[in-house]
């Protein structure tokens, strides 16, 4: 997997100067590259892995009836998000692809990123069409769980939405509610 900053984030820190030591919100994104995963499990249509995330939170991914299923931190498989999909067929990856990016909604304590929630775009697809939907997970050292399903096609500014929910709701969602639709839907099979 790997790691980069965005960098227009280190440019704004650069500018801001001292404002930017205030701990602003950034973004990390990784790359989960299948190939370079560890496969846990292969069992017919059933396959996990896991893959490097941040220090400390792993990726889990696990396909099963042609649906992903993903979940972060100490034993990811665990979770609750291990356990939750989107209802249509749905791959992380782009058709023909193995890659997917991760995008990491993190707080800074001393020289340790400390992720809150990640924004993971699946693509979906049924008998109706193909779309995509920006999925907003809680992450914590304890759990993690989907908290907002958002349909990139039928909304304007969709990962600034996904942001907004990252940063705003998944500290204090609560992992025993379903996830929520969040802004306009109709253009991507959710």
């Amino acid at each position: 997997m790997r790691r980069m900053i965005l960098p227009a984030m280190v440019i704004a820190a650069a500018i801001a100067g001292t404002g930017a030591q205030a701990n602003p919100v950034k973004s990390l994104y990784t790359t989960v590259e299948l190939k370079d995963c560890k496969q846990l499990k292969r069992a017919g249509n059933v396959a996990a892995w896991l893959c490097e995330g941040l220090p400390g939170f792993p990726v889990y991914i696990a396909e099963d009836d042609l649906r992903h299923f993903v979940s972060i931190g100490p034993n990811a498989e665990k979770r609750r998000a291990a356990k939750q999909s989107l209802r249509p067929a749905n791959s992380i990856f782009e058709p023909g692809s193995q890659r997917s990016t991760i995008e990491w909604r993190f707080d800074r304590k001393g020289e340790r990123e400390i992720p809150y929630a990640v924004i993971i775009r699946f693509h979906t697809k049924n008998e109706h069409g193909r779309g995509d939907v920006l999925v907003v997970f809680k992450v914590m050292e304890y759990d993690t769980c989907q908290v907002a399903h958002i349909d990139a096609l039928a909304n304007d500014e969709p990962v600034a939405l996904a942001r907004r929910i990252a940063d705003q709701e998944s500290r204090n969602f609560d992992c025993s509610r379903a996830p929520r639709q969040e802004g306009a839907v109709g253009k991507s099979p959710m």
